[in-house]
């Protein structure tokens, strides 16, 4: 069996984005439960392409830093909310 080598997820800029601006978008509490299933989404997704579970663990620490990061990154830049 071969061995498949993930394209390093924080590098899809949209995705994050997306997911980060829906998290400002709606409740704090809220904002949680769609960040940890947009993660659940993605993990789901690369179990299903067979990416070892080492590196889905990876990738989706990473994709929840980008995320992360780029809220704290909309709000420095726009801090009344402006996006």
């Amino acid at each position: 069996m071969s061995k498949v080598i993930p394209f390093p997820i924080v590098r899809r800029q949209a995705l994050v984005l997306s997911i980060a601006r829906r998290v400002l978008e709606i409740s704090p509490a809220a904002g949680g439960r769609h960040i940890v299933r947009s993660l659940e989404l993605q993990a789901a997704a690369m179990r299903r392409r067979g990416i070892a579970e080492e590196h889905i663990r990876r990738e989706v620490r990473a994709l929840e830093s980008a995320v992360r990061a780029r809220m704290l990154n909309v709000v420095l830049v726009f801090p009344r909310g402006g996006r």
